[in-house]
């Protein structure tokens, strides 16, 4: 092989590599574009569920004021009774009787 040819096949060798590195780039581009896309897609969903876990805290605080509020009266009637029954000296249904 003389110089000259030598010389051409590590040209062509050269451009070769070249085109194939242009190749990768190109498709490493596109695949940066697609995970961007993914990476944009999944933020938005996080921000969408990030509201909707607000909403949600925001009815679950005002279902357990509601439920402590409910707790509340329930022990007020549950004591009131018991002053009645104390009061007319009756024993509620359910209650074993005292003895005396």
């Amino acid at each position: 092989m003389t110089e000259m040819d030598e010389a051409m096949a590590e040209h062509t060798t050269t451009r070769n590599l070249a085109v194939g590195s242009d190749s990768d780039v190109a498709a490493l581009q596109v695949q940066r574009r697609a995970d961007m896309q993914v990476i944009r897609a999944l933020r938005d969903t996080q921000l969408e569920h990030g509201k909707v876990l607000e909403a949600h805290g925001k009815t679950l605080h005002e279902h357990g004021k509601l439920l402590g509020a409910l707790v509340s009266g329930q022990v007020a009637m549950m004591e009131q009774l018991q002053a009645i029954t104390d009061h007319l000296g009756v024993t509620p249904p359910g209650q074993p009787r005292e003895q005396g």
